[in-house]
């Protein structure tokens, strides 16, 4: 689990005062992200782009601490919260995101913004709205389903939360699972065997179809599909937790190749515009390339020695081009 720390060094929650919780996630590139969580008011505090940067096991945390703060009782956003860093108003900003639209209330002084949990978890893709199906399956046997965002008790002719005004939905268990691994890194997991779309009404682990009279889990393979809370659908991907984190640390050979094939293009390209730079200089001064040189060598001359110059001189060679280019140019 993420680091923790509270205290009166910590920001003040822009609703109810009290200090928020300093979540230390993993982020890309071995970075860390602080977040900071007000637990009795179900918000996250995101400075600029600070979402974007979470990778997989700080979702995963992220998401872990959600769950545990739908324990305490919810407290009601005010109209006249502000930013936690500046007090000042706050902007209804809506998104669109591959996912749909989402909303967050963004500090005018560009500080960052708030969001709720189920308005993070929608603008990640997570959620999914419930179906009067799912409504129906949700109270069977005097069961008691609880909202996604605030963790306040719903009842069954609910199409909102009364406690926070949220709609009424489920996390896609399935979807998570690919949020957290997005490179398919536990090709084991049989949710990667998934196609890239799926409509609410088929498996996304086997592409099964599902009737609607269907539980939470798939009529084939018993994946699950949809849990109807947070601290669920942490349960259910957390066993990815040290995969993701071993992952994290030394990614697996076909992943750091499929990498590179990536970036192969813009590499070609690099060397396209290096080679065009050269052949610039080199008409400029003046230079004749050596028709003997190695074939795919870099360089349009040869050493004294008769042989490829040592790869330190490339570096010597390029910056110099740098400079002439810029001095001429």
């Amino acid at each position: 689990m993420a680091d923790v720390h509270t205290g009166t060094a910590t920001v003040a929650c822009g609703n109810c005062g009290a200090p928020m919780a300093v979540l230390r996630l993993q982020g890309h590139y071995g970075r860390q992200v602080e977040i900071d969580l007000c637990a009795p008011c179900h918000l996250v505090w995101f400075d600029p782009i600070e979402s974007a940067r979470l990778a997989g096991p700080g979702l995963l945390d992220l998401i872990g601490h959600m769950a545990q703060a739908q324990e305490l009782a919810h407290t009601a956003v005010r109209p006249g919260m502000g930013c936690p860093h500046c007090r000042g108003r706050l902007n209804t900003v809506h998104n669109r995101t591959r996912w749909g639209q989402s909303m967050q209330l963004e500090c005018a002084a560009g500080h960052g913004s708030w969001q709720t949990f189920g308005q993070f978890l929608a603008e990640k893709g997570l959620l999914r709205p419930m179906a009067l199906a799912d409504r129906a399956r949700a109270h069977q046997g005097g069961a008691q389903p609880h909202c996604i965002s605030c963790g306040g008790e719903l009842a069954v002719a609910d199409e909102n939360c009364r406690w926070c005004g949220s709609v009424r939905a489920l996390v896609d268990v399935a979807r998570l699972a690919q949020a957290l691994d997005p490179e398919s890194a536990i090709a084991s997991q049989a949710v990667h065997g998934a196609a890239a779309a799926r409509t609410t009404l088929q498996c996304m682990a086997c592409g099964a179809a599902q009737p609607l009279s269907g539980g939470w889990q798939c009529v084939q393979c018993q994946a699950t599909l949809a849990a109807q809370g947070l601290a669920e659908a942490h349960r259910q991907v957390s066993t990815l937790g040290p995969a993701l984190q071993a992952h994290a640390k030394r990614p697996a050979p076909h992943i750091v190749q499929r990498r590179l094939a990536a970036q192969e293009g813009a590499l070609q390209r690099q060397r396209e515009r290096t080679a065009g730079m050269q052949a610039e200089a080199d008409q400029r001064m003046g230079r004749v390339p050596t028709p003997e040189r190695d074939e795919g060598s870099v360089w349009p001359w040869s050493w004294p020695s008769g042989e490829n110059p040592p790869r330190w001189a490339g570096a010597v060679l390029g910056a110099a081009l740098l400079l002439v280019w810029w001095w001429l140019g």
